[in-house]
This record gives structure tokens, C-alpha cells and sequence, in this order.
């Protein structure tokens, strides 16, 4: 273990020294308090150990520092004036225990054994921590998402409000419920809101809630999602499709915490986080008119964007394997190597949303095979074109065909409807039609 010890008698600092270097640990030793909280400033270790009485410093301040270190150290500390008093407030402040001089090495060293099998009790409980923490990032090891996960783990615990930028299926939700589990609030709820998906004329009512007898068909209170975030997170996804003239209060309850239901007077207040997503670049709908200046600024603190997956295609296996413990709880099924190449070879215009419904349907597909090769993934695929060998060739054309064939056969099993075939791949209904007309398809069909 990293031992400091703080004590300015020679004739107790080196024999204690010396016993704790023959037992195997890294030793520091200060005779000076100012030192030693300067020296704390800029070194970690796992105990401290120091005198009440110091020059140039009180013990009781390097108690204080050590234990606001990350993480804390034990401290143990020593006097040769114990009271009762200068007991309890050591132990109040965190230390370990107290020792009156004078006192034997061997009881000594006692403590430091106990010290230090309670600072290995906290090293498995943190690396414990950091496991079920890990459980939560995204998947991959991509240079774009090692900093996601970074800043994941780095804003969990702030209260400033957070934008999650990137195209329609690159795990937008999934980056906010991270947010969420990782953080403090982890116990409290989180509120998911699709802007997109709630009716212009019922979003206030929904949104900010409202009082019985506030409109016609008002037969009851209603609490609203606001009033439902009860201290967790507030995540609103597609905020770009929030209603314009409802931006002000919304804008509101970003600055004053509170809010006013619908048929009342007197503001409630709001407490939670508040996580926002966009498939929309926010700038541009602002420079357009279509968005508000103030609360676009309040809603991007901090800003986490999301890459597509055809720019991170080496954390496809990650992905994979990710997705076959969501989807194949019983571990049926794995992916071929080749196929997992082939599979790194297309553009994904859906992103991670697109290559689920793919693995989902790959997994539907198989029949009783369960290693799953590329057909299974791309039913139509022309095989003469993948691979010769371990050699992938025509690469653009692959792509193409696979595209093609994916939307063709979507659009085949749900009978032409295309809003039911860009859900099937993963896309948005726009995205599907801006494909088709890329790649030549006939939209009328």
C-alpha cells in the first residue's frame, strides 16, 4: 500500500517507517503540516497516517484533505494529548481510528492489517462499481465512441442540460438512458417524450398537464410528463419537432424550474434533469425561424454526437454480440466471421436501428441453422458477388445490390406500404425514399 506518514518526532517517524517498508509498502514521510497538505494536492495513496499536533498545520486538516482525496484514503491518526474530544471529532471527520502515544509497534501495525484489508474491500467494490457502470456505455471500441462513452461517464452526475445530436438510429435513447443509469438519479425515473409522435393540439396538455375542467373533455387532473419526472430525467426526443409556440415554456421551465398546467395560475415547480435529442441540425432550424434561439442555447450545455455506423464499422461485432444478448437470450445463435465482414462492407443508412432489425430478421430467417451467414441478413443477396476467397470485391456494387435488395424485399413483405418498410430496415420513411432515389428504384411501386 501508499503510506504517507505526517509526524514530526524523529524517534517515533523512523522506526515506524521502517516497520512499514519491512512489511512491503511504499512509505512518504512529512514532518511538516503545510507539506503535507501541499504534497496531498498533487499524490494519492491508500493511508495516512499523522499526528494531531504539527508544525505549521493541524492534524485534523490533513485528516480533512485525505479523506476529500478520490478516492479517500483511511487515515489513522495519532496524539500523544488524547481527550475525548479530539476522539470523536477524528472519527466524525472519516478517520479510521485513534491511537494515544505512547503505543507498541505491533498494535501498531494491527491497525495498518485492518487498514489495509478495508482499502482492498474498497478496491473490489469500486472495480465492481466500474463493471456494472461499463454495462451501460454503448457498445464499441471506435475512437467516435470512446468519447461518448467518455463524456457518458464524465456528465452522468451533472445537472447541466445535455443535447444528443445524430441521424435517425444511432442509439440517440439508448445514449440518454446511459445518461440516466450511470448517474446519481439512476434510482428516480426517466421520462421518455417523442416530440414527434404527440398531436399538436394535445402536446400542452400532455407536455405541462392540466387541471379538471381547464377544456372540454378536462374531466380530471392531469400531472402532465413533467410533473412525472418526480426528480429523475426529462429525455425529449425529436426536440426538433417541438411545437413552436410552446418553446417559451418550455423555455421556462429550463430557467426558472417550473411550469403552470394548463387552467391554473400558480406555477409548479420542476424538479429533474433534462436530456434532448435531434435527428435535425437545431442551428439551422434556428437560422431558419423554425426553432428558438434562447432555448436552443439552454438545451445544448453539452453536447454528445452521435457518429453513423458506417463511419465506426470495426464496432459492428461488438454490436453484434451486443444485440445477440438482447435478442437471443438462450444463445442460439452466432454470426459467421465472413459474414460479419461482408456485413462491415455496407452503408447502413439506418444505422444500429437498421442493423438490429437485420440481425432480428437474419435470426427469423435461419431456420434451424444458428451460425448466420450473410443471406440470412440479405435474403437476396447475389453470393457471385461477395466474396472470392477472403477478398471482398465490388465493394460500391455490394453495397448497392444489398440496398436494393433490402428495400425491395421490405417492400415485398409489406405489400408496397412504405412507411411499414423503412420501420422494418430501421430507417426513417424520408431516408427510404432518398435511397430509393439513389439507387434508381421505382417510388410508385
Amino acid at each position: 500500500m501508499r503510506i504517507l506518514l505526517v509526524e514530526d518526532e524523529a524517534t517515533l517517524a523512523i522506526p515506524l517507517s521502517d516497520a512499514l517498508q519491512e512489511q512491503g509498502h511504499v512509505v512518504t514521510h512529512i514532518a511538516d503540516g503545510a507539506a503535507a497538505l501541499a504534497w496531498l494536492n498533487d499524490n494519492l495513496v491508500d493511508i495516512v497516517v499523522s499526528d494531531i499536533r504539527l508544525p505549521h498545520g493541524d492534524g485534523m486538516q490533513v485528516l480533512h484533505r485525505a479523506r476529500q482525496s478520490h478516492p479517500p484514503a483511511e487515515v489513522l491518526m495519532m496524539t500523544g494529548f488524547a481527550s475525548i474530544k479530539q476522539a470523536v471529532d477524528a472519527l466524525q471527520e472519516g478517520a479510521y481510528n485513534y491511537l494515544q502515544k505512547p503505543f507498541s509497534t505491533e498494535s501498531f501495525l494491527e491497525h495498518i492489517k485492518k487498514m489495509c484489508e478495508l482499502c482492498e474491500l474498497h478496491q473490489e467494490l469500486d472495480h465492481m462499481r466500474q463493471a456494472v457502470r461499463s454495462e451501460f456505455l454503448l457498445s464499441g471500441k471506435s475512437n467516435e465512441i470512446t468519447a461518448v462513452n467518455q463524456h457518458l461517464q464524465q456528465w452522468a452526475d451533472e445537472d447541466l442540460t445535455v443535447l444528443i445530436t445524430g441521424r435517425s438510429g444511432t442509439g440517440k435513447e439508448r445514449c440518454a438512458r446511459a445518461l440516466h443509469q450511470l448517474s446519481q438519479r439512476a434510482d428516480k425515473p426517466i421520462v421518455a417524450v417523442s416530440c414527434a409522435a404527440i398531436p399538436s393540439t394535445l402536446f400542452e396538455g400532455e407536455m405541462f398537464g392540466y387541471r379538471k375542467g381547464a377544456f372540454s373533455g378536462a374531466d380530471a387532473d392531469h400531472q402532465g410528463l413533467l410533473g412525472s419526472v418526480d426528480g429523475g430525467v426529462l429525455f425529449l426526443d425529436d426536440i426538433d419537432d417541438f411545437p413552436l409556440e410552446l418553446q417559451p415554456k418550455m423555455l421556462r421551465v429550463l430557467q426558472e424550474s417550473e411550469y403552470v398546467r394548463l387552467g391554473e395560475t400558480t406555477p409548479r415547480k420542476f424538479s429533474g434533469r433534462v436530456v434532448a435529442a435531434t435527428k435535425q441540425p437545431l442551428k439551422q432550424m434556428v437560422d431558419d425561424a423554425k426553432f428558438r434561439q434562447d432555448l436552443y442555447h439552454r438545451i445544448n450545455v453539452l453536447n454528445i454526437e452521435l457518429p453513423d455506423l458506417s463511419s465506426r464499422v470495426e464496432d459492428i461485432p461488438l454490436l453484434l454480440a451486443d444485440l445477440l444478448k438482447r435478442w437471443d437470450s438462450e444463445k442460439r445463435y452466432s454470426v459467421s466471421s465472413t459474414a460479419i465482414k461482408q456485413l462491415a462492407t455496407f452503408s447502413w443508412p439506418g444505422n444500429v436501428r437498421e442493423l438490429e432489425n437485420s440481425l432480428r430478421r437474419a435470426m427469423a430467417l435461419s431456420g434451424r441453422v444458428r451460425v448466420l451467414r450473410i443471406e440470412h441478413f440479405m435474403p437476396d443477396i447475389d453470393q457471385d458477388h461477395l466474396a472470392v476467397g477472403d477478398q471482398l470485391v465490388g465493394l460500391r456494387e455490394i453495397t448497392a445490390r444489398a440496398e436494393i435488395e433490402a428495400i425491395r424485399n421490405a417492400l415485398e413483405i409489406t405489400s408496397g406500404r412504405k412507411a411499414k418498410a423503412a420501420e422494418l430496415l430501421g430507417i426513417t420513411r424520408k431516408v427510404l425514399w432518398s435511397k430509393m432515389s439513389e439507387l434508381g428504384l421505382d417510388q410508385n411501386k
